[in-house]
Formats: structure tokens, sequence, C-alpha cells
């Protein structure tokens, strides 16, 4: 049975209509007013494998959200339903997990969901790789990556910011070595994720920017992210 159904006992007068996006204190006895989920065990294990894996998913991204809140906001993915109502059927169900195994952010269009549940459909049945574990693997390896950079040298002085989504340490350092040349990459300080603390961070990047890199800090394997980039820079000349 994939179907929530609601079920209110009768009274000589219908109590008001309780928030299933707020279903109330967990805490708290039962009231009288609570609804009667009428639903399957098989829908229940997926309900609480879904909060298992929002919960594991956010402790391990350092996500700065409340799982629960996460379970009971309306969201895009379920047709504006919250997670807590709409897991209980498969194909809701089927769409959080690929949600969060992919980190695609806290939400997400359901037809471009529904659009990678096919492709690795149709990928078992014709026998070949899975393109969504594929894509999972190559997206994983994706982070973000910060540079404090201070060099002097002709009679001019850089103190720089950058900070972009890459691959690997590796590939950023390349990436600092084209944009301030070989001698200020090797002696940048550079971070995997986004230090708001570092000295020359508080001195360059303002607030607004430093919430977007936080921002995609936590994103950063969503694939629409997988371009970004930004440098702010002094030079002093003398």
């Amino acid at each position: 049975m994939d179907a929530m159904i609601i079920s209110r006992a009768t009274a000589a007068k219908a109590p008001a209509p309780a928030n299933r996006a707020n279903p109330g204190d967990p805490l708290e006895p039962d009231s009288p007013t609570d609804d009667v989920v009428i639903t399957s065990s098989r829908a229940l294990c997926r309900l609480a494998l879904v909060a298992a894996e929002t919960g594991a998913r956010f402790q391990r991204e350092a996500e700065t959200h409340d799982p629960m809140t996460w379970l009971l906001a309306p969201r895009r993915l379920f047709g504006g339903s919250t997670a807590f109502e709409a897991c209980l059927q498969r194909e809701h169900f089927m769409r959080a997990l690929l949600l969060h195994g992919l980190s695609l952010g806290l939400d997400a269009d359901p037809d471009e969901i529904d659009t990678l549940l096919d492709d690795s459909k149709e990928d078992r049945v014709a026998g070949r790789p899975d393109r969504s574990t594929a894509t999972s693997r190559a997206v994983a390896r994706l982070r973000l990556y910060s540079a404090s950079v201070r060099c002097s040298s002709s009679g001019s002085m850089l103190q720089a910011f950058h900070a972009s989504v890459a691959a690997s340490a590796d590939d950023f350092r390349v990436r600092l070595q084209e944009k301030f040349g070989p001698a200020a990459a090797e002696r940048a300080e550079i971070y995997a994720g986004f230090d708001s603390a570092a000295p020359l961070v508080l001195a360059l990047v303002p607030a607004p920017v430093a919430k977007v890199l936080r921002k995609v800090e936590r994103e950063c394997a969503t694939p629409k992210h997988a371009a970004f980039a930004v440098t702010i820079e002094h030079r002093l000349e003398a």
C-alpha cells in the first residue's frame, strides 16, 4: 500500500484539521485531534530510511540545516508536499534517496531527478554500467577549494583570495599557477573548503560573497557549481 490514508474519528463537533506539515511535538502525549495515518510497514520503512539518509548526509557535509526541518518543509521535489508525507510513496522515496545520495542541494526539480532515475533503470535493463552511479562518483570528487595568496616582487605586492570547485587539490593548484604565476601559487595557503576565519579572507572577502561561498561549499557536488570560481585581488605598485 503506497497511499497514505488519513482517518479521523467523528464527533458531535469535529475538531479543527491538524497541520500535517507540523504533526506536533513527538515528545508530547498523543491527542484526540492528531491525524491517524493508515499505511504499510514497507511505507514506514521508506520514511525511516529517508530520515536516516538525511541525517547522515547533513552530518557528513557539516550541513547547518536541521534534518527534521528538511523533512517537514514543503519541497518542489515532492510536488509541494513534505518528505514526511510524500516519502511513504515509492516514487518520492526514490527521489529523496537520489537527492541525498548525489548531494543535489536541499530541493530539486522532480523531472530532473526522474530523468536520472530513468537513465539508471535503462542502464540496468540493458546490462550497461549504471550511469547514475558513475555520475555519483564523478560529482563526489568535486569540492570547493580556496586559497590565500601573498606575493611581493619587482616593486609590487599582491594580496589575493581565490576559490573554485575542483576535482582535487592538485587541479586547484594548477589553476592558481595559471592565474597568479608559479611563485605566488607555491606560497599560497590552500584550504579544502572555505575558511571564513583566515586573516586574508577577513580582509578581502565581503560578507555577501562569504555567504555564497558557504552555500557552494555545501552544494559543490551539484553539477551547476562545477564551473564556480571567484577571485578577489589587491595589487600595490611601488
